[in-house]
């Protein structure tokens, strides 16, 4: 099978990790840490880790976690860029710049001041375990046939899994608007309407889907990842043909143009978290994968994001 190769929102285009040496910060005053719900399942747990490690080590004040549940990801976003508290800092992930995107708010680099990507979770693509489709080259064959006739399902129109398939039908010279694509709720649907047929395969983080996997309930035809995951037994879309590798990562935005001696006094911290030691422990526990990069090399990273997630988002006809 011949596929046209295509690299996509990368994160092989920068290091996934940055060594930084620095300084602990000294204690300053408190800090906010906003999470719109659009930040994906990772946004709470992310903020609740950040917080216990920044006030352990003691190296910033109280830290308040603001979750914006009932606000529209496009609302929270440009009421945080136009902020002026500088201790506000927004976590975001891969849904919020697809939110951007979709909104016209002018991309995530306009708008905020990129401070750091701290972690990710890799995705695995899944059918149920007595699909017709054994392998993702199965799968694939099906799509370059005839893409219409089989449902993906995945979560939000627009949203991570969405680009993801997108991505993917654009590594295999498939246009993404033909894919037939199914929003469900929640990862439960997506699973079970892979289970019972209703559609063809799902997506879901590694973390997410490993007690599923480990009993047999779903089979693994491929991973995100930029390697083969322990626990996985599938390859990494770019062994299948497809060069694409795609995490949901976790990251923070600071508000509006920060000043450079405030943006520094906030890259200091986000350096000094990657640094400890317990920040690898709970990377280890939550099963995500550390990919910090800061600062210009992390701004950097975003916009080609940015501009890959926009460029998909007017292919699969969203904007």
């Amino acid at each position: 099978m011949r596929r046209r190769a295509f690299l996509a929102l990368g994160l092989g285009l920068l290091p996934l990790s940055a060594g930084c040496g620095t300084n602990r910060p000294r204690t300053g005053p408190p800090i906010s840490l906003v999470v719109p719900t659009q930040a994906g399942a990772q946004g709470g747990p992310f903020a609740r880790e950040l917080k216990t490690l920044i006030e352990r080590q003691r190296l910033a004040g109280k830290v308040e976690i603001r979750t914006r549940s009932g606000d529209a990801g496009a609302r929270a976003l440009a009421r945080f860029a136009a902020g002026r508290d500088y201790d506000d800092l927004m976590v975001a992930g891969p849904a919020l710049v697809a939110i951007a995107a979709r909104n016209g708010l002018g991309g995530l680099i306009e708008r905020t001041s990129p401070l750091a990507r701290f972690a990710g979770e890799w995705v695995v693509l899944v059918t149920g375990p007595h699909s017709r489709f054994r392998t993702f080259d199965d799968l694939a064959a099906a799509l370059i046939r005839d893409p219409s006739r089989l449902r993906l399902a995945g979560r939000d129109t627009g949203g991570p899994d969405h680009v993801l398939y997108g991505l993917t039908a654009q590594g295999l010279g498939i246009h993404p608007r033909s894919l037939n694509y199914v929003a469900l709720p929640d990862l439960s649907q997506v699973l079970a309407a892979t289970l019972d047929g209703s559609a063809v395969a799902g997506l879901g983080g590694r973390r997410e889907l490993a007690a599923d996997i480990r009993a047999g309930r779903v089979r693994p035809l491929a991973v995100s990842s930029l390697e083969r995951l322990d626990g996985v037994d599938a390859p990494t879309l770019k062994e299948s043909g497809v060069r694409l590798h795609y995490a949901h990562w976790t990251g923070l935005l600071g508000p509006g143009r920060l000043g450079g001696q405030e943006r520094e006094r906030l890259l200091d911290l986000c350096r000094a978290v990657s640094d400890l030691p317990g920040w690898a422990e709970v990377c280890r526990g939550n099963g995500w994968a550390p990919m910090f990069l800061d600062g210009d090399d992390f701004r950097q990273w975003l916009g080609t994001e940015a501009r890959r997630t926009k460029v998909v988002l007017g292919e699969l006809g969203l904007l």
